[in-house]
Order: C-alpha cells, then structure tokens, then sequence
C-alpha cells in the first residue's frame, strides 16, 4: 500500500491535538501533475454525460460523477494550499486567497453569462432575468422558483464551491483542529438535514421555516460532503495520520478509481451512504498518485491529460452551450452534430483559456503565495 494511517491511538491524539508545523513531503512540490490528468477525466465525464442525455447510454455516464470528483480535488487542493501558506508564512492572508479565487472563477464565468445574454436575445432561449441574477450571483445551488433553465444549471456546482470557500477558511485557517471537529459534525448530521429537508415541513410549520431548513439542506447536502471529505484528508496528512509511502502497488489506484465509479454509475450503494464512500475512494486515488509511480499516474500525467486538466474549467464553463440544448439546433447543417459542437466546445475552450482567462491567471500571480 502506498500510504498508510497512524494506527497508535496516543500517537494519533498528540497528532491531532498538535499544530500543524510542517509540509509533508509528498506535498512540498508547488504543482501536482496528477491533479491535471485526474481533472481531465472528470471534464469527459461530465461531457459525456451531459451528451448523452436523452439516450440509455447516459445511465453509464452521468455528469454528476465527474462534478463529484471535483468537489474531492478542490477540497483537497484549496486545503493544502492554506495550510502550505500558514505553515510558511506563519498566516494566511484571506484577502489574497479570495483575490486569486476571483480572478481565476469570476471572468470567464461572467464572459459565459454575456455571451448567453446575446444568443438569448438571438435564438430566444427563454433565460429570465432571475436565471441570470441567480447564476451571477452563485445562489443557483437554493430552491429558486424559476431560478435556472439548461443554460445555467452548471451553475449550481460553483455557487456550492464559492460559498464554502466564503464561509469554512475562515475556520479552517485559525482552527485547523476545529475544523476537523467542524467536518465530523457535518458529515454524522448531513443525512438527517437531507431527510430534514425533502419532509412536507411546509404543512406544519412557517414557509420561513420550511424555506430556511430547505436552504440549508441545498448549502450542505448536495456536493459540499466531498469538499469536507477531500479537505480533511489534506488536514489529516499534514497532521501525518495519514503518511504517503513509497512504496507502490501498480494498479492500486486505478482499481480504487473504478470501482468508486462503478459504484456511482450502478447505484450499489443508498445515496446517504454514497456520499461518503465516494469521496473517501476519490481521496484515497489522489493520495495513492501523489508519487506519481503507479500505473494510472501514467494516464493522469500524460501531457493530453493535463492539457485537458488545464482546460477543464473553461471547457466546463462552455460546455453547456454545445452538450446538450445547443441554441443554434436546426439552424444550419451539422448543428445538431455532436462531433461537430465538441470540436466547437473545445476551440471556443482553448480561445477563452489562450487570450482572455491566460489575462486574468497572471494578474493571479501577483497574489500567489505558496
């Protein structure tokens, strides 16, 4: 096994009661290749998913898994990039994480909203008014009536991103051990707020009530579990309960990759326990390709994968337009193509990536600290 977790009970209480001092080792590069080439196949997930739709061939493919997957990697990502912050700086400076959060979301997530502003106005793709509102203003995840159509829908998955990373690192920066108590607590409760949440609580008790536990449910129960689980096994390692070995099982990873997938795709496993065992296998992958010495860390590393990776936030910001409900369907031959509108999808990707969010991603730079 390439890791392994601290298996003394009063070693294990001195590491977590303990400051985190130090970067392991495993963590101490400033970019990890793997975390590319595992964004890339969650991007074709996700397209394959949303490409499908409307054919049986979808049940194999849902796009969810790859939002999944990442939900796990930001979690872990952001997490460490904290905590290398804190341990070499002494602090963490809030206002330069959320200045780098904004320019690396915001742009080309507001271009994506302008473009579909004029091909609303052009192909009349019924996108009100509260859609947009509800996109920019990352509220997409809440029960709003009439809040989203396809166009926007994506939106539900960044608006549960940013508004963890408004709220938890602020905790997680002057609190780490709060915080995994903080995480602990969330994730014993989060299946009762679910439950809590899809009960008729309208017919016994205030709209205001309703809405309030129902909003609650969409801030924690659809997607923020995986943020928590891949942001507690960065604490966990960095408190070394969790230690990276050198050690190398070839096709570990790639096994435990698979069937965290299988398991998504073929619904073995209730939801409320899905939720668990899904992240937990997906952060166990990340941890087994941090070495970078095991088969599926050839596929992850591999330079088309990380090209894809680089490109996966563009290309599921525009996505949307070329899936599935293209604007332009029926209007010209091959328009309805699905080669066609992912070629598109990708050059379009590849353009927004080169010349406009390439702008924003060295003003980025200014404000990087680790």
């Amino acid at each position: 096994m390439q890791f392994s977790i601290n298996r003394n009970i009063k070693r294990v209480k001195e590491n977590l009661a303990a400051n985190i001092t130090e970067i392991p080792e495993v963590l101490q590069p400033s970019y990890l290749p793997s975390m590319d080439g595992l964004r890339a196949i969650s991007i074709i997930i996700v397209l394959l998913g949303h490409s499908l739709i409307g054919t049986w061939w979808v049940n194999y493919f849902p796009g969810q898994i790859g939002v999944d997957i990442f939900f796990v990697i930001s979690g872990f990502l952001i997490t460490t990039l904290l905590l290398k912050e804190k341990v070499k700086k002494g602090n963490v400076s809030l206002r330069k994480f959320y200045i780098r959060r904004i320019l690396r979301i915001f742009p080309v997530a507001y271009l994506y909203l302008f473009c579909l502003f004029i091909l609303n106005y052009i192909f009349n793709l019924h996108t009100t008014l509260r859609m947009f509102l509800s996109a920019g203003l990352y509220i997409d995840n809440f029960p709003i009536k009439y809040g989203s159509n396809w166009q926007t829908g994506h939106f539900w998955s960044l608006s549960i991103e940013e508004q963890f990373y408004l709220l938890f690192p602020f905790i997680l920066v002057r609190r780490p051990n709060k915080f995994l108590l903080l995480i602990l607590f969330l994730l014993i409760s989060l299946p009762f707020i679910v439950v809590l949440g899809r009960l008729p609580l309208k017919d016994y008790a205030s709209h205001f009530l309703h809405d309030f536990v129902l909003s609650f449910t969409y801030l924690l129960g659809y997607g923020t579990s995986s943020i928590l689980i891949g942001s507690a096994v960065s604490i966990l390692l960095f408190k070394k309960i969790i230690v990276v070995r050198s050690k190398s099982t070839y096709f570990l990873s790639f096994i435990v990759f698979m069937i965290a997938i299988l398991l998504h795709v073929k619904d073995l496993v209730n939801w409320n326990i899905l939720i668990y065992i899904f992240p937990v296998l997906i952060s166990y992958t990340i941890l087994l390709n941090l070495r970078n010495n095991n088969f599926f860390s050839i596929i992850l590393n591999h330079p088309i994968s990380v090209k894809i990776g680089v490109l996966s936030y563009s290309l599921y910001i525009w996505q949307q337009l070329f899936t599935y409900q293209q604007p332009w369907s029926g209007y010209f031959r091959y328009s309805d193509s699905l080669v066609f509108n992912l070629i598109m999808l990708f050059l379009v990707a590849y353009a927004s990536y080169s010349f406009y969010e390439s702008k924003f991603l060295n003003l980025k730079k200014h404000f990087k600290v680790v």
